[in-house]
């Protein structure tokens, strides 16, 4: 019994296989960008209510301690200084009550605003912003 069958793919299957793997990656691939974007918006404001929490440390390690802008102040209550994964800085400012919050809400006067120069990643009030 003599057989010249070869084993392995036709150039059909290997075509068909080409364009699943590409309707597989156009897909995934803006989903996967999406979602590391999400992240990172996510890690800034986490950093942003970090800086907030230790600018309250800040302000209660003595009395006479007011919040500070400058964050260096507080390395004291960081092990470092929190860096925005989107590559931007962060602010400190003390509201002089036209401030606004990220939800838009105006900042009493006195209270922190965190912003982030990074576009898109917004501002971050602890009394407001946190609920």
């Amino acid at each position: 019994m003599s057989s010249n069958y070869r084993k392995g793919f036709t150039l059909i299957e290997s075509l068909i296989m080409l364009v699943i793997l590409a309707v597989g990656m156009a897909v995934t691939i803006p989903l996967f960008v999406t979602a590391m974007s999400d992240g990172k918006k996510k890690q800034c404001r986490a950093n942003m209510q970090a800086i907030a929490d230790a600018e309250q440390q800040y302000k209660i390690k003595s009395a006479t301690h007011v919040y500070t802008t400058a964050l260096t102040n507080l390395v004291g209550d960081f092990p470092v200084v929190p860096v925005c994964p989107n590559g931007g800085t962060y602010t400190v400012t003390i509201s002089d009550g036209t401030a606004t919050a990220q939800s838009g809400q105006t900042v009493p006067a006195g209270k922190l605003v965190i912003s982030c120069s990074s576009s898109g990643d917004g501002r971050f009030a602890q009394t407001i912003d946190s609920q």
